[in-house]
């Protein structure tokens, strides 16, 4: 789960506030050539952290919709990662996306930078160790995409 191979999908047309839907996903992985494996860590580009933090627009940024949610967890993903500091939009969609992924058996990373990085290279080895903190829920994680060659 937390080593798996993973993709970065860009989505930096989504405005504050914005859902990320399936639709979004779709058109990302059709113009990038690529699809969603099994056991992927699917990486969201809105490049949110380089346009807001540290001012307060930070709070504001677009987060997956249930729907997407679902949808990621339907493609049996291991987790996606998302630059904002919750996974949903807050107030709209952040705690069903929450409680989605624990009922559909995948995770989410947030607060993650450096996408802009990742966009157009393809496929990578995605690592992202949590640290065992007993009774945690959560982690921070030093994130690193390995490209071959």
């Amino acid at each position: 789960m937390f080593y798996a191979e993973g993709i970065c999908l860009y989505l930096a047309h989504k405005g504050l506030l914005d859902l990320i839907e399936p639709a979004d996903l779709e058109r990302a992985l059709s113009i990038a050539n690529l699809e969603v494996m099994r056991g992927d860590t699917v990486l969201l580009h809105t490049d949110h952290y380089r346009r807001t933090y540290g001012t307060n627009e930070w709070p504001n940024g677009a987060g997956v919709s249930t729907e997407t949610g679902t949808w990621l967890g339907r493609q049996k993903i291991a987790a996606f990662g998302i630059e904002m500091m919750s996974p949903g939009v807050v107030d709209v969609s952040n705690k069903e996306v929450h409680r989605i992924c624990g009922e559909l058996g995948f995770t989410h990373y947030k607060n993650m930078i450096n996408f802009h990085r990742l966009i157009g290279r393809g496929r990578f080895r995605f690592i992202g160790l949590p640290l065992k903190i007993r009774g945690g829920t959560g982690s921070p994680v030093r994130a690193i995409a390995v490209f071959e060659g």
